[in-house]
């Protein structure tokens, strides 16, 4: 009874059918989203950080929690799906999966033939051979990002925003010491230096900073020095602080607090700041923006 009025059991369905398709209706990205979009897979924390940026791509992505370690990012996608480790994903999983494309990096070539049996495979990376240098290599695997996954829109805003945040921060590094050298503990006895085409290194050129390596490095960036090396630099030691993970925390402990560490000129001068690592080092712009801000600010507050 309604109004003083009953209800036949017609009437109460075609109701009922109402109330429903109202309550479906009120949520339009994730109902539509769940029918028809495919997700997007990936084995590269550079590809996912520039995935979870364009925000509404489901998204599955391996070695999470090693992401999670590293940069300590609580705010990754509540609908992400673990496909387990980078280098051996789970491809049962995968194929049951709704998936558009696959999202490889350069050095897991050996797993695109496998891969390519449960979806399209493209392999890409912000640290190719291209003769782009490397803020351009970055914004160009941006980009095809956007093209794979038909979001040029949402990445072109990105890429836009990155470049607004990298001007105002080089307004403001002006005065920030220089050369900087960008170091990580790896033992007791080396360290890994970040040089020019590292993600670091990418962001000091666009910052206006300049870095004190110029020595050979790899296609990621990357050189392997002995500690006692860092007596002929003269920098300001930037040490990218890695001791929010287990296996690092002794490492760079031990390493602070040895006599060869404290011997180095920069060291007892106090030319050196502790940077925390809240970014992938091998990541891309999503990381590069955090890594700047944290640089500006951690050397601002020198």
């Amino acid at each position: 009874m309604l109004d003083g009025r009953s209800i036949s059991p017609r009437n109460t369905i075609s109701w009922f059918a109402l109330v429903i398709a109202t309550i479906l209706t009120s949520f339009p990205v994730w109902s539509q989203q769940s029918r028809e979009a495919g997700t997007v897979a990936t084995l590269d924390f550079a590809i996912a950080e520039t995935l979870f940026a364009v925000q509404d791509l489901p998204v599955a992505m391996g070695g999470v929690s090693n992401y999670q370690s590293w940069t300590e990012d609580d705010s990754l996608p509540p609908h992400l799906v673990d496909i387990g480790s980078n280098p051996q994903p789970n491809k049962e999983l995968l194929s049951t999966l709704n998936l558009d494309t696959i999202l490889i990096p350069l050095q897991y070539a050996y797993l695109k033939d496998d891969l390519s049996d449960i979806a399209p495979v493209a392999q890409l990376s912000p640290y190719n051979t291209s003769p782009l240098l490397g803020w351009e290599k970055m914004l160009a695997f941006t980009e095809e990002i956007g093209t794979r996954t038909e979001r040029k829109r949402e990445v072109n805003q990105l890429i836009a925003d990155a470049k607004d945040r990298m001007n105002r921060l080089r307004d403001t590094a002006t005065t920030l010491p220089q050369p900087l050298l960008l170091v990580q503990f790896l033992d007791t006895r080396h360290v890994r230096i970040y040089g020019r085409n590292s993600l670091p290194g990418i962001v000091l050129e666009q910052l206006g900073l300049r870095n004190a390596w110029d020595g050979p490095s790899s296609r990621w960036g990357i050189s392997t020095i002995g500690i006692g090396e860092l007596f002929n630099m003269e920098a300001h030691f930037v040490v990218v602080d890695t001791s929010h993970l287990p296996s690092r925390r002794s490492i760079q402990k031990n390493v602070m607090a040895s006599e060869l560490w404290g011997q180095l000129p920069s060291v007892k001068a106090g030319n050196t700041t502790l940077l925390d690592a809240d970014f992938w080092v091998f990541g891309a712009i999503p990381s590069a923006i955090r890594f700047a801000d944290s640089l500006v600010k951690a050397l601002e507050d020198k």
